[in-house]
């Protein structure tokens, strides 16, 4: 078997014999020893490696690729996945179905994460970032279908708290970016013109928003921020909760 593994580190002890080995595998994720993009040894290659029967190498991918840091392609292999983005999402959004949490909870929390971006991006975003993040404001400008206001409205949040270059704010604001976006998608099956009244008319809150991060206005692109937040909440107070 080719050295993918480290040696020297699995002991076999009194718990299943599975979980021993997603705990041995998900270790050597985390370390960054098996890379995103690593093909993982055969079933058989493991089997052997952990001294286990195949059915628990199959049940330890199983257990992998549920909480997103494997990926089993048919007629490939398995391959690392990791992504600290979908490890976040994965958590949380177990969170946000068993707790019952709504659109303006997440909008509510999504405050403290657009303030901190706005903040970083005014000294880390490159000019090239910001000119791709006007370009998905003034999509807004143009005529767009029910359908595509969830996407523009996702790139361009994407966009934004990418100018961050803050890993671990990324993928926390990722998730409530895609928390959002699933919860208003659920308001439009009841109010279906919501993303045009939502969404449509926070133009001018994201241009505003854009200007003073161009112009490195650290103070001006908070008050953005908080002006496109409040505007936004009560757009949803009005067409998205049936208040």
């Amino acid at each position: 078997m080719s050295q993918v593994l480290t040696d020297g580190t699995y002991r076999r002890d009194r718990t299943g014999a599975a979980d021993q080995v997603v705990k041995d595998i998900r270790a050597q994720i985390l370390s960054r020893h098996l890379k995103r993009g690593t093909r993982l040894p055969s079933e058989k290659e493991l089997a052997i490696h952990y001294d286990v029967s195949p059915p628990t190498i199959r049940e330890a991918i199983r257990a992998l690729s549920a909480t997103n840091l494997v990926e089993a392609r048919h007629g490939s292999g398995t391959y690392v996945t990791a992504d600290g983005s979908a490890l976040v999402s994965s958590a949380l959004a177990a969170v946000v179905e068993l707790e019952d949490i709504d659109l303006l909870s997440v909008l509510d929390l999504s405050e403290v994460f657009y303030v901190k971006a706005a903040a970083l991006a005014i000294t880390e975003a490159t000019d090239e970032e910001l000119a791709v993040l006007r370009t998905a404001a003034e999509h807004f400008r143009e005529p767009l279908s029910q359908a595509e206001y969830g996407s523009a409205l996702a790139e361009f949040l994407d966009r934004f708290v990418e100018l961050s270059h803050n890993k671990l704010l990324i993928a926390i604001a990722t998730f409530l970016i895609e928390s959002q976006i699933s919860l208003a998608q659920s308001a439009a099956e009841r109010f279906p013109s919501v993303w045009e009244d939502v969404a449509g008319h926070l133009v001018d809150e994201r241009l505003a928003l854009v200007e003073a991060l161009e112009a490195r206005d650290a103070a001006t692109a908070q008050s953005a921020v908080l002006r496109y937040l409040a505007r936004g909440n009560d757009l949803v107070r009005k067409h998205a909760t049936g208040a």
